[in-house]
Formats: C-alpha cells, sequence, structure tokens
C-alpha cells in the first residue's frame, strides 16, 4: 500500500511540474491550519520527491512483475520502471538539462525491456484486423503497462464522442453531442507518409469515413477512430474501453532515444525505433528499415526518434510533453507528407498563427489555486 502510494503521488507530481513548473511539495498530512499555505518547491526539488519515490517503490514495493490486466489493474514492477524510464527522459531536457538522467533513462526502460513481460501488438490480417484495429477493441493486452478504467455502468468514457465529427453524425447516435475538440489539424497529419505508413490509413489510427445503412458520411477531416466503438455510439451510449496512458511501443521508444543520447547508434537503440517503426510501415522491409537508421548521425536518429514518438503516441499524450523537453517543434511539409523538420520551439508559428514565447512552456496557475493559496505565484507571462 506504501508503494502504491507512493507510486500514484509522484505519477499526479510529475504531471504537475510538467505543465505548471515548480509545485508545493506536500508529503505530510495536515492535522491543523498552521503553516497550510505553502510556497512553490523549485522544479528540481520536485523531480527529486518523484524520482525519490518511484526508486522506493520499484526496490522496495515488492510489486509483481507481471502484466498490468493480470495484477487486477493495480500498480506493477514494470509500470513504475516505465513511469520512472519517462520521469529521468524529461528531466534529461528542459528546464533542468540533468546530464546523467538519459542513462538512468536507459536503465529503466531496459528492465521493462529485458523482464520480457510486454510486446506489441502484433498485425493478425491486414488492414481489417491490423495491430491498431486490435489496439481499437482490446483491454487485455500485453502492450498497455498502465490504463485508465471504464466501466460503463458506474463511469463511462467519453472517447466515443470524439471520433465522429458533429456535421457527420449519422442518424441513429446515441450521443447527444459529438465533439470535434480531437480533430487534427492538416499541419499535423501530414506527419504521416501517406503511403508507407499503416497509421494514416482510413480506419486505423485515424479515419475520415464512416458508412451506416449503405450510405457513407464524408468528415471532410481526420477523427481518432482508435476511440471509435460502434455499439457504444449506435446502441448503448455508453462507452466501457479503457484508456491506454502507458504502452511498450512507448518504452521502445524512451530506450531507443536514451541509449542513443549516451552509447550512439547502437544496433540495441536501432532495433527498438525499428520495432515501432515497422509495425507502422507495414509494406516495408525491417532488415532495410534498420539499414536505413544505422546509416544515420546520432542527432538524425534522435530526431528520427521524436518523429516516431509524435507519430506513435498521439493517443498518449506525449506531444507537449516531448516539445517542452526538447524545445523543438515540428513542421511538416504540405507538398512531402511524411518529411518532418525540427525548428525552435520559442519563435515558431502554430497553426493558428500565434507565435510561441518561452513562457507558453507552461501553463498559467490557476485563479482558484492562488486565491486558495496566497503563497502561491502566477508564472511569468500570465
Amino acid at each position: 500500500m506504501l508503494g502504491e502510494a507512493k507510486f500514484w503521488r509522484a505519477y499526479n507530481y510529475f504531471w504537475m511540474v510538467k505543465f505548471f513548473g515548480a509545485v508545493p511539495i506536500v508529503t505530510e498530512p495536515y492535522e491543523s491550519l498552521d503553516n497550510i499555505n505553502v510556497p512553490r518547491n523549485p522544479v528540481e526539488d520536485v523531480y527529486t520527491m518523484i524520482i525519490t519515490d518511484l526508486e522506493w517503490a520499484l526496490d522496495k514495493a515488492g510489486f509483481p512483475d507481471v502484466p498490468y490486466y493480470l495484477n487486477g489493474f493495480k500498480v506493477t514492477k514494470g509500470l513504475v520502471a516505465t513511469l520512472l524510464a519517462d520521469v529521468y527522459l524529461q528531466q534529461a531536457g528542459y528546464p533542468i538539462q540533468s546530464t546523467t538522467s538519459y542513462q538512468k533513462a536507459a536503465n529503466a526502460a531496459r528492465i521493462v525491456i529485458n523482464s520480457g513481460v510486454y510486446q506489441l501488438i502484433k498485425h493478425v490480417t491486414l488492414p481489417t484486423q491490423s495491430a491498431y484495429n486490435v489496439m481499437r477493441v482490446t483491454e487485455k493486452t500485453l502492450e498497455y503497462i498502465y490504463s485508465i478504467e471504464y466501466e460503463p455502468n458506474l463511469k463511462a468514457t467519453p472517447k466515443p464522442q470524439y471520433t465522429i465529427p458533429s456535421y457527420a453524425r449519422p442518424p441513429g447516435t446515441r450521443y447527444q453531442d459529438m465533439w470535434n475538440c480531437y480533430h487534427p489539424r492538416d499541419e499535423f497529419s501530414r506527419i504521416y507518409d501517406p503511403v508507407k505508413d499503416l497509421r494514416i490509413q482510413n480506419r486505423q489510427l485515424w479515419h475520415n469515413s464512416i458508412e451506416r445503412g449503405g450510405i457513407k458520411y464524408d468528415f471532410n477531416a481526420w477523427a481518432p477512430y482508435l476511440w471509435y466503438d460502434e455499439d457504444a455510439i449506435f446502441n448503448s451510449g455508453k462507452g466501457g474501453q479503457d484508456f491506454p496512458i502507458l504502452r511498450y511501443a512507448k518504452v521502445l521508444l524512451i530506450a531507443a532515444e536514451a541509449i542513443a543520447q549516451v552509447e550512439g547508434v547502437t544496433n540495441e537503440a536501432v532495433s527498438y525505433l525499428a520495432d515501432v517503426r515497422s509495425r507502422a510501415y507495414w509494406q516495408s522491409d525491417e532488415n532495410q528499415i534498420k539499414a536505413e537508421l544505422q546509416a544515420l548521425s546520432k542527432q538524425q536518429f534522435i530526431e528520427e526518434v521524436w518523429k516516431e514518438r509524435h507519430r506513435e503516441l498521439v493517443f498518449d499524450f506525449a506531444t507537449w510533453p516531448d516539445i517542452q523537453r526538447t524545445r523543438k517543434y515540428p513542421v511538416t511539409s504540405a507538398s512531402n507528407p511524411g518529411i518532418v523538420t525540427f525548428v525552435d520551439l520559442v519563435g515558431a508559428t502554430n497553426p493558428f498563427g500565434a507565435t510561441f514565447q518561452e513562457f507558453h512552456l507552461i501553463w498559467p496557475i490557476p485563479l482558484m489555486v492562488m486565491q486558495k493559496n496566497p503563497a502561491m505565484e502566477q508564472n511569468p507571462g500570465y
């Protein structure tokens, strides 16, 4: 129980420090109103607390080294090591730029990989029973290391409501509203090669039309197909699919980047990136993919990992944390989809015409939080 408490404290502080920067560290229960207004602690101190909690949980909690779903959807050794690897990778980048954290990220990721407990979902029949379609309908899989659970009769997931744009909704949908908030702009969808990459084919990670009663409803845009639940949309009105947050694919990409940073473009690093890419590049030879990756310089290889993270982990909420830690913004090409270059974030222009400034890297502290705790200070720029 103490290990679970430390894990979840670390998990929540990790999200807070990524998005808000310095936050108050509170590790003891309050038994009075004395000293209840706690000032913000430096980002470095927050990371130290997170890592201390996770290392304790990894070494001393005695968590079983089994898949998440075989442990009753409770914390496992692999889950702790995965989050620790993720934390170290983030710490290695901005704003801390820890010189030892890439090696520690690689070591933590190797714990998960070498355990032999996890594996990527494989294709069954292409393209209808691809790994991504299996992923869409499966909750109990060796790829999922942590998922947020949903039970339709207790708390339904809102995911199905994001999968069909409201203007293209067929008759008979059981949801009163279909939302467009996860509609990817062209600037993002061009991150995929439309020929090589299965993920951007229709009804894989994304879809751009639906057929009902012999009628085709075109979206004129992409929408999340990974969250599409036909029974929920047209029958029950309550989605029950869990929400994967940490997957084995992310572990492989953490390992590939971290190993390349400290050891160079090794066969090990290449194999981890190639595992993820070859699943998506369905008509490409894996040996050819490896040969192309092995020919790259260290920086070129690392940028290939960044590209694959943006493509593969789009529904795992890794995009903005990656931009925060690298301070590099991906730019895609209208004439050459799949070609991605990275520019400095500060000074770059987003698809809505706004220019990124440094203070945009973290969010403003909510007014309600500052009203409750006068010791809190607003982030610069807001």
